[in-house]
């Protein structure tokens, strides 16, 4: 059974509608507000904010867990919103990365950083893809998981550039480079998931690799000792409370930690289920690896989805990430062209309806019996479709 070309061009239909949507939400709003008071970008204003307050050599507070008095009421002011938090959750080399347009103001400095994503985004389809990568492109756009990286005015596009340049440095049989690269994921290091179980796993033929991502990771170890010695410190000495940080929306995680909090109210439970989710990952890309070690191509695709499986922080724009395996399987795997399309809807539907629904059900919980409970759909689709995609690779 095909896919029908027409069914397949609603789907860019609906991707540029809600980038209209969005643009004209923008277009609509005051100051540094869209026309339903959201702060533009809003994830942004963390890194934008935490840069501000290193070029004000007040950078300590920024992990003034749990408080963040200071943090937020900069925040309050750049922003121009009154109690309003974004915290800033990264290392603290990563916000020097902002500090050339810390000086800006706010809604220019997330512009540029939102052209820099998609720019970032479509090197990297050239880069996995070859030169014809504007269809690709096209797609990617209409991807819900890439529209909530910009507009959350997330990081997920730099990401996604730093996975296709690994990839690259893979099949060119450049393995140091490709764990040198890889490690400039640190800033977000559960992205390292995927790759350093299977470096770890096949030692042997990607010690190289390894050895790249220490060094990278002792660079930027030394340039954040270097140039932000005391934010260093108080990051190091407050990671159990950065990392024990919750008071995000959980209809945006899209992992098994999220399914089993949304599912029965319970932090606890999510935990569990979020641990028994990363022990699944860790098991079956062992497995995928040991069955597929003559393909490094299939066991990077396998990767990065057992990293967003396994991640305890996968939120909706992480899946964007989901792009380059796509674009992988596509062209390495011709003959299973028709089982790509079909699995690539499925999870382009599920991932492009599954928070709205969820919001609807917590909602509509909460009015009848008190507490929020849903069910995060995409968690099981997406399950079925890692499973399904396996088969079909063998």
């Amino acid at each position: 059974m095909t896919l029908p070309d027409s069914y397949a061009r609603l789907g860019l239909v609906a991707g540029a509608a809600l980038w209209l949507i969005w643009l004209v939400c923008l277009a609509c709003g005051s100051g540094n507000l869209d026309c339903n008071g959201q702060v533009i970008g809003t994830d942004h204003s963390a890194f934008h904010t935490a840069a501000v307050l290193l070029t004000e050599g007040r950078g300590e507070s920024l992990f003034d867990y749990p408080a963040l008095i200071e943090f937020q009421t900069r925040q309050d002011d750049l922003i121009g919103r009154e109690e309003f938090l974004d915290p800033y959750r990264n290392p603290p080399f990563y916000a020097l990365l902002y500090r050339p347009t810390a000086q800006l103001p706010y809604a220019v400095s997330y512009g540029l950083w939102a052209a820099a994503g998609l720019l970032v985004l479509a090197a990297s389809l050239r880069l996995v893809h070859g030169r014809q990568f504007i269809k690709p492109l096209a797609w990617s756009l209409s991807f819900y998981p890439v529209f909530a990286a910009v507009s959350f005015g997330q990081n997920t596009l730099l990401s996604l550039g730093i996975f296709a340049l690994t990839y690259h440095s893979i099949v060119s049989e450049r393995r140091f480079l490709a764990g040198f690269v890889a490690g400039l994921l640190l800033y977000k290091p559960q992205l390292l998931l995927g790759l350093g179980v299977w470096w770890l796993i096949d030692a042997r033929h990607y010690w190289p690799a390894l050895i790249g991502m220490m060094v990278t990771g002792l660079m930027l170890a030394f340039l954040s000792w270097l140039v932000v010695p005391q934010e260093t410190a108080t990051w190091i000495r407050r990671l159990p409370d950065i990392a024990a940080y919750d008071a995000f929306e959980f209809f945006n995680l899209h992992n098994p930690r999220g399914f089993g909090d949304l599912l029965t109210g319970n932090r606890r439970v999510g935990q569990i289920v979020g641990l028994l989710g990363l022990g699944l990952a860790i098991a079956w890309l062992w497995r995928f690896q040991r069955r597929h070690h003559s393909d490094d191509r299939l066991i990077f695709v396998a990767a990065i989805f057992a990293t967003l499986w396994g991640s305890p922080h996968t939120m909706i724009y992480e899946w964007a990430l989901l792009v380059v395996p796509a674009i992988i399987l596509w062209n390495t795997r011709p003959n299973q062209q028709l089982i790509w399309k079909w699995m690539f809807a499925v999870a382009w539907i599920a991932l492009f309806v599954s928070t709205p629904l969820t919001k609807g059900q917590l909602a509509l919980t909460h009015r009848l019996f008190g507490m929020g409970v849903a069910i995060q759909i995409s968690v099981p689709i997406l399950a079925w479709i890692g499973i399904r995609a396996e088969r079909a690779c063998r």
